[in-house]
């Protein structure tokens, strides 16, 4: 298997100046005081999306457009956060159309931004790669305190607040209904996301206990 996610790519490549221009774009709108889906977030994403890619074998050119949703899936965010994707999906196509980028790969950067609504349902391996890196963090060490920052975010942006109870059993639910749709989403952070399953488990008996 080749590791080297540049493989294919032209030196004409679209994917540096595009790193560069939403980078600038989010540092510059409230996504960058966003708890959770934060510019960090975007730039991690970004990171997964080269990771999983790697294990479904796509590569240069066919990688670019991925890429490229992955740095647009949020910057919708900067007009609104409910249904944020549509917002999404009409920022990178402008931009890719004044950057004269085909058609058909248009499209798959779109789609794959619609995918990554939810409740998931990607069709593509494209689609799958970037879900699942939108999704990584369920399967990481660091989840329950990704996970806070969500809480958070949810504060300001639904105006409500949650109980530790609530809390741990809108995100056990949410956990225990999630599939993962690649094979590194299937093997590698499944296993992750049933371990952090299993503490919040154990957050939220332990919880009900001392009331």
């Amino acid at each position: 298997m080749v590791f080297n996610f540049f493989k294919n790519l032209g030196s004409s490549s679209l994917l540096p100046e595009t790193y560069d221009y939403c980078l600038k774009f989010l540092e510059n709108s409230r996504c960058k005081t966003l708890p959770f889906h934060s510019v960090d977030h975007t730039m991690e994403v970004y990171s997964y999306v080269k990771t999983i890619a790697q294990y479904e074998e796509i590569f240069g050119s066919n990688l670019e457009p991925i890429l490229i949703a992955a740095l647009f899936h949020d910057t919708g965010m900067a007009e609104t956060y409910l249904d944020h994707e549509e917002q999404s999906v009409i920022y990178a196509t402008d931009y890719l159309k004044s950057k004269n980028y085909p058609a058909s790969k248009i499209k798959i950067v779109s789609n794959c931004i619609m995918a990554t609504k939810l409740p998931q349902k990607p069709k593509s391996k494209a689609e799958k790669v970037i879900c699942d890196a939108d999704m990584y963090h369920l399967g990481i060490e660091s989840y329950i305190f990704r996970n806070e920052r969500l809480r958070a975010e949810w504060k300001t942006f639904f105006n409500k607040e949650y109980s530790d109870e609530e809390w741990y059993s809108i995100n056990m639910e949410f956990l225990k209904n999630h599939r993962y749709h690649t094979w590194f989403g299937k093997t590698v952070l499944t296993n992750r996301r049933e371990l952090n399953y299993k503490m919040l488990k154990d957050r939220y008996e332990k919880y009900k206990f001392e009331l």
